[in-house]
């Protein structure tokens, strides 16, 4: 299948880059700090990270004596402390930064949109140089994947409608926001997950590593 777009977002860690981040560890401190604050963790168990935070501040702004704010600035510190750790010793998946630059001389747009944190992302990217024209990281938008809204601002910065776009993640909610936005989409395989994991969300493309994107892609000029 051949792929009629103008640009690609792509995701970052566990996409561009090899998965780093001990999410079962962030989501541990986390509640540890929801447990802190007098909420029980029970509340939160089960959610994703950024959405837990945001839920147990909502809660806390609601009690009279709750400390919202400070709940929040704590738990971001966890967070972005976890994160940190694990860009010092990432590594890109392989074939990642060759691929995109083959895509720029393509004449593709590039974006990155990522929940990371903006310091983490910039400290790989420091690192291990990957071209891209707009990266979107959840310190610069106000709603992050899977609400669309992310990928619309990398899509405004592009100039690129949301139909002519292709969005390529190895979470199910990479597709769900390419879904929202018009875009076609491609799914990641992270090592040792099935092909059926994307089986609901029914991306355009399912790929067994990111570089198999290219043969999908021709030269735009």
């Amino acid at each position: 299948m051949t792929l009629d777009v103008e640009a690609v977002l792509f995701d970052f860690d566990g996409t561009l880059i090899e998965p780093s981040i001990d999410f079962g560890l962030m989501h541990d401190a986390v509640l540890a700090i929801v447990a802190r604050h007098g909420l029980p963790a029970e509340s939160c168990r089960g959610m994703h990270v950024l959405e837990m935070v945001a839920r147990a501040r909502r809660e806390l702004e609601e009690r009279e004596r709750g400390d919202g704010q400070g709940f929040q600035a704590e738990a971001e510190r966890a967070i972005l402390d976890i994160e940190l750790e694990a860009a010092d010793r990432v590594l890109a998946y392989r074939g990642a930064p060759d691929m995109l630059a083959g895509l720029v001389r393509r004449g593709y747009g590039i974006g990155i949109v990522t929940r990371n944190a903006r310091a983490a992302v910039e400290r790989i990217l420091e690192r291990i140089p990957m071209v891209h024209d707009v990266l979107l990281t959840r310190d610069d938008v106000s709603r992050v994947k899977p609400d669309p809204e992310h990928l619309l601002a990398a899509l405004r910065a592009l100039g690129v409608p949301g139909h002519r776009a292709l969005m390529c993640g190895d979470h199910t909610m990479d597709v769900i926001a390419g879904r929202r936005v018009g875009a076609r989409t491609a799914g990641v395989l992270r090592p040792g997950v099935p092909a059926s994991y994307f089986a609901e969300v029914a991306p355009d493309l399912v790929l067994a590593h990111v570089t198999e994107l290219l043969p999908h892609l021709g030269s735009r000029g």
